[in-house]
């Protein structure tokens, strides 16, 4: 007896039922042989065609994803497909459209041609799956853009210290799966006025953590929530070269964490906001003349506002 094709439903609105046992006919008639059946991809000791694993989740269950594995493959590696489905689609078209294709990706790794889709299997307005390039779990991401934020603690005649603006630099790896994400940062900044006459405060920033990303389906929007360790290096200098004796630098080291905003959510450009708070654990305060002596804060706020470009 041909050994099935072992489909496991990972995620959806039923994994058990009538919506499954659609997605196994439309399985099974399109794979032929011993068709289809819903079970544990990880069970031993029972002949099977191919392990596939359908994963239907994102907002309103429009993102299909499907992984098969085909035993006995020239190639002997996992093909995945994903999809996405517009608003109006219904459930059980996609469940069949999974079912579909399982089989096709099941044929495909055993190195035979597609099995042809019985008519009206095939529900309307959802691109063929064979044709869906295959998409991988993890998106890559670049962002540059503009900041503003906390300076100085001091500035001249006591006053509020200045503020500081410039550029940053950020990479992104983002699991689209789980939603959780890690990033590198890096950013330039200056002081928008002189603490004290003649002197000039710059600082390079350097950062690291992760977070986690959850979709807001009626903007087309992702929202992110990261925590970063940071690493400040600033450094005081004066106007006039020829006085290497009056500069100063410090370090700074503590936690930052932010709120992005990107919108379009999976747009291969898109615009990033971002809002930081960062809390400085150990720093090291720059004594510098011309007096007064100026002081990193021991926490602050910055906004931050850019492009993100998906690599991946």
């Amino acid at each position: 007896m041909p050994a099935p094709i072992v489909v496991d439903i990972a995620s959806g609105p039923a994994v058990h039922g009538e919506l499954p046992a659609l997605l196994v006919e439309a399985c099974s008639r399109a794979a032929g042989g011993g068709g289809c059946a819903l079970g544990d991809p990880k069970r031993a000791g029972t002949p099977v065609r191919a392990l596939a694993v359908v994963w239907l989740d994102g907002p309103d269950y429009r993102r299909l994803r499907v992984d098969v594995a085909s035993l006995g493959a020239p190639e002997g590696t996992l093909s995945s497909r994903e999809i996405e489905f517009r608003e109006e689609d219904p459930l059980p078209d996609r469940y069949r459209t999974a079912g579909l294709l399982v089989a096709a990706l099941a044929s495909e790794r055993a190195g035979v041609p597609t099995p042809p889709v019985p008519t009206g299997a095939e529900p309307a307005g959802i691109e063929p799956a064979a044709a869906a390039p295959p998409l991988r779990p993890l998106g890559w991401f670049l962002a540059a853009g503009g900041l503003v934020g906390n300076g100085l603690d001091r500035g001249p005649a006591g006053a509020a210290g200045p503020a500081r603006a410039g550029a940053w630099v950020m990479a992104t790896a983002l699991d689209w799966r789980s939603g959780f994400l890690g990033t590198l940062s890096a950013s330039y900044a200056t002081a928008l006025r002189e603490p004290a006459p003649g002197l000039s405060v710059q600082w390079l920033a350097l950062g690291g953590g992760g977070g986690i990303a959850a979709p807001i389906a009626p903007l087309d929007a992702l929202v992110r929530a990261r925590i970063e360790a940071a690493a400040d290096w600033v450094m005081a200098s004066p106007g006039d070269p020829k006085k290497p004796e009056e500069t100063g630098h410090g370090w700074a080291f503590g936690t930052r964490t932010a709120i992005d905003f990107v919108w379009p959510a999976e747009g291969s450009v898109a615009l990033l906001g971002s809002a930081e708070a960062f809390v400085r654990i150990h720093q090291t305060d720059l004594h510098v003349h011309p007096k007064p002596d100026t002081a990193l804060p021991k926490g602050g706020v910055t906004g931050m506002l850019g492009v993100q470009l998906r690599l991946r």
